[in-house]
């Protein structure tokens, strides 16, 4: 059984931010996988060589998958979201379909994002000029009679999307994700809120702090983010490049106003997915810290109600043989969603696969 031995690195600003200690005291530090997980290939490079950000979700019954394909290179040329169904809670998938695209393969369509409001289907997306630079927010309505997803709102929103939508306790809506100037890098950590309640309705940015500098003054690079809602207060876990282990911003007042903190789960400089199961277990996933590369995935999951995680496991750990000749070996970007007593976590394989991890929650 391979195992993972949780080791945090020290970080050059620690003395800069208060500390959260995450990690329980007694949590066992050699992680193992996860028991009776079920892991498989939900993609595979066919005309499109390149596969990213994927993004899950289940509607009445349905598991709806979804990415980013390029033919060639990330972010490079015709961009568009596709997707595959599954009817019987993931053991089968239907052929790979268009979900978005751009008729006119102008501008590139990353990522995709999922929200259920109203018992409503909503596919979010980013539009982007080039590589990261956004230039809109749009929103699809799934047509369940029709079977297909239909635009029907874009707004020069610019706001990188990171995860599927947080339903607050006050009725709003809320997304992690990163903010910046309209058709350039968004390098500033950010909440968008629905004030209404709606998907389909006005979103409003509101920056997490007033630029993209850390504590010491480094520049944030991808502050991609991830969420738990804990009552009224939303606990945000953000990806910090120069500092290698991961930050996280506090809001007490439903993401209006935030506070920095560093924590003790030792993630890489990736992106995190983060959430709470129904039973009211909080639980996070992430790359653990292994030199420059995505090789260790692995998920921690608190009781319920609490913040301090007890159990961990690995999803993946190492690369395959035939790996190894690749420049970006990697387990990444993963997203979750709760169904029939499953964890459904979809990631992406060295770029070009979507891969999908079925975990009985017990």
């Amino acid at each position: 059984m391979l195992s993972y031995s949780l080791k945090a690195n020290d970080w050059n600003q620690k003395k800069l931010l208060p500390e959260k200690k995450l990690l329980d005291p007694d949590i066992d530090k050699n992680l193992k996988f996860y028991p009776g997980m079920e892991t498989s290939i939900l993609q595979s490079p066919d005309q499109f060589h390149f596969l990213h950000e994927t993004a899950i979700a289940e509607y009445h019954g349905v598991l709806f998958s979804a990415w980013y394909n390029c033919e060639e290179k990330e972010l490079s040329g015709y961009t568009p979201i596709r997707g595959r169904r599954s009817y019987d809670k993931g053991k089968s998938w239907t052929p790979v379909e268009i979900l978005a695209e751009d008729p006119q393969r102008n501008m590139l369509y990353c990522p995709p994002s999922f929200g259920i409001c109203d018992d409503v289907l909503y596919l979010m997306l980013n539009t982007m000029t080039e590589f990261d630079c956004i230039h809109s927010l749009d929103i699809y309505r799934y047509e369940e009679s029709a079977g297909t997803f239909f635009k029907i709102r874009s707004s020069p929103i610019p706001f990188k999307l990171n995860t599927n939508v947080y339903p607050l306790p006050n009725g709003k809506l809320f997304l992690p994700g990163r903010t910046g100037k309209l058709d350039q890098k968004p390098e500033i950590p950010a909440a968008l809120l629905s004030d209404s309640g709606k998907i389909d309705s006005e979103w409003r940015i509101v920056p997490m702090q007033k630029d993209n500098l850390l504590p010491d003054g480094s520049p944030y690079v991808y502050p991609e983010t991830s969420s738990i809602i804990n009552g009224n207060e939303i606990w945000t876990f953000c990806r910090n490049d120069p500092g290698k282990n991961s930050l996280l911003y506090i809001s007490e007042d439903y993401g209006e106003n935030w506070k920095l903190y560093q924590h003790d789960i030792p993630f890489m400089n990736s992106k995190i997915y983060s959430g709470t199961l129904s039973d009211g277990r909080n639980y996070i996933i992430g790359n653990l810290q292994s030199g420059e590369n995505r090789s260790r995935l692995a998920i921690f999951f608190t009781e319920p109600g609490s913040m301090q995680f007890k159990y961990g496991a690995l999803i993946q750990n190492g690369f395959e043989p035939d790996d190894q000749k690749l420049k970006n070996r990697q387990w990444s970007y993963p997203v979750c969603w709760e169904h029939d007593n499953k964890l459904f976590v979809i990631y992406t394989k060295n770029k070009s696969h979507a891969m999908l991890s079925i975990i009985p929650l017990k």
